[in-house]
């Protein structure tokens, strides 16, 4: 004999997905496909929706690498152009304190 035993404060917890949604909530219905022909249908269309997507996906990470490399050319640039007036302002300080002896 085996006796259950639950505790009073206990509530029921609601069962959601793995993307934390409510069940039912903003679902369509479900359907179900016998026909190999609609399952083949179906098919397609979703690998052509990962397709379209995985092209969107390419052409934005190209743009992001585009843009990666224009803005190290402008930091190498940037960089330059400093060290160079760096070298200028230690070569004026040199000529100020020849001038002053």
């Amino acid at each position: 004999m085996t006796t259950e035993t639950t505790s009073p404060t206990a509530t029921p917890e609601k069962a959601t997905k793995p993307n934390g949604q409510q069940p039912g909530k903003g679902e369509r219905p479900q359907r179900v496909i016998s026909n190999p022909n609609d399952v083949a249908g179906l098919v397609l269309a979703q690998l052509n929706n990962v397709n379209s997507k995985k092209d969107d996906l390419t052409i934005a990470i190209k743009g992001l690498a585009d843009t990666t490399q224009q803005l190290v050319r402008a930091y190498a640039d940037h960089t330059r152009t400093i060290q160079q007036l760096a070298e200028r302002v230690k070569v004026l300080e040199g000529k100020a304190e020849k001038e002053k002896e």
